[in-house]
């Protein structure tokens, strides 16, 4: 089986190594640079190898269906989880409200410098009708991206209505 999508992986291993994303082929590397050297028992060292240590993502793909993989390792003396997820595992949500960042213009005469909302894809501020949304304080900027989140909740999911141009 072929991987499906070039979407990253994030994977970590108990407290050993923290959420890491990277592609495929490097997650399962990471994975298997980091539980190599364990007191794993042969059995175990073995069925790791296969799955992180080989170079190949088939399998690790085909137990991705449900979107994580959880993979318990049993040490002398602890027990924790090798997990890999698709993508950077952050909801649709989050990664739509990390897409907004409220940011301050400079000041201009008497204008102390208002607030946009800056869209992170683009690089540009939001727009609406194609007019740049400025407020005179950082917390209406961040309710517009509240709104934004809430719109597209109400949407299922398919916000975006505020276009840069």
């Amino acid at each position: 089986m072929a991987l499906t999508s070039d979407e990253d992986w994030t994977v970590s291993v108990g407290d050993l190594l923290p959420p890491t994303t990277l592609p495929p082929v490097a997650a399962l590397t990471e994975v298997w640079q980091t539980v190599r050297g364990l007191d794993l028992g042969a059995q175990q060292h073995a069925a790791l190898k296969t799955l992180f240590g080989a170079g190949a993502t088939e399998m690790v793909e085909a137990a991705l269906d449900g979107g994580q993989l959880d993979f318990p390792v049993q040490l002398p003396e602890s027990r924790m989880t090798i997990r890999v997820r698709r993508g950077d595992g952050r909801t649709a949500r989050q990664r739509h409200a990390a897409r907004y960042e409220p940011v301050q213009e400079p000041p201009r005469g008497r204008n102390p410098g208002l607030w946009v909302v800056q869209d992170n894809k683009t690089g540009e501020p939001v727009r609406e009708k194609g007019h740049v949304l400025r407020w005179g304080i950082e917390a209406s900027a961040r309710s517009w991206i509240g709104r934004e989140l809430a719109r597209g909740d109400y949407q299922g999911g398919k916000a975006g209505h505020a276009h840069a141009s």
